[in-house]
């Protein structure tokens, strides 16, 4: 029922795509190169993403405040690993989930109170050193968390007790997951505290 197993020397055929067809002989910028291979249909080509600017002005039509939020830790539990890094971008949308404008950015180290195990900072490429004297701003943080009509993070499930252990501050905003596309979220508006509700 199954093909035998192949055995040295065995001549194996695979079916490669077609060679790319140049339209003629110029050099081609990388753009044009990549639609090339996308028009294949056996290529992706991942491109890089380009940051946006801060925008000292927000454009209207984009009411609700959203922050991405990411942390790098001393480990995997949030009852007894510290936080060691933090980051955030916060950015307009309207209520289609549309983007706005980035309208702020935070990052912080603190130094934990025991050494950065060897294994994140493999991981992380955060170093003892790096960390040394540092403490997060957390007014700064919450100055750009506050207005926050939803908080995301890649992996919330993590992040969300580490920023809860960390400070109290985040345990009012509604997390989601980033792979979860905005467009598809109801409930924009903040728990309000203490009533668990939204």
């Amino acid at each position: 029922m199954f093909p035998s197993p192949c055995e040295p020397g065995d001549d194996i055929f695979v079916k490669l795509p077609p060679p790319l067809k140049l339209r003629d002989r110029r050099r081609l910028d990388d753009e044009s190169m990549a639609q090339l291979l996308e028009e294949r249909g056996s290529d992706r080509v991942l491109r890089k993403l380009v940051g946006r600017e801060i925008v000292a002005t927000e454009r209207l039509g984009y009411p609700r405040v959203g922050v991405i939020v990411d942390t790098e830790t001393t480990g995997l539990d949030h009852r007894k690993d510290e936080v060691i890094e933090i980051g955030a971008v916060a950015f307009t949308f309207d209520d289609e989930g549309d983007i706005g404008d980035v309208t702020g950015l935070f990052g912080g180290l603190q130094k934990p109170t025991v050494p950065i195990p060897p294994e994140i900072t493999r991981l992380t490429e955060i170093t003892d050193e790096m960390v040394a004297g540092q403490m997060i701003d957390v007014g700064l943080l919450g100055a750009l968390i506050d207005p926050a009509d939803v908080v995301i993070a890649h992996n919330a499930r993590f992040d969300r007790p580490f920023c809860e252990a960390f400070s109290s501050m985040s345990e009012i905003y509604q997390w989601e997951e980033a792979d979860r596309p905005l467009k598809r979220l109801t409930a924009f508006d903040r728990y309000e505290a203490g009533s668990g509700s939204h």
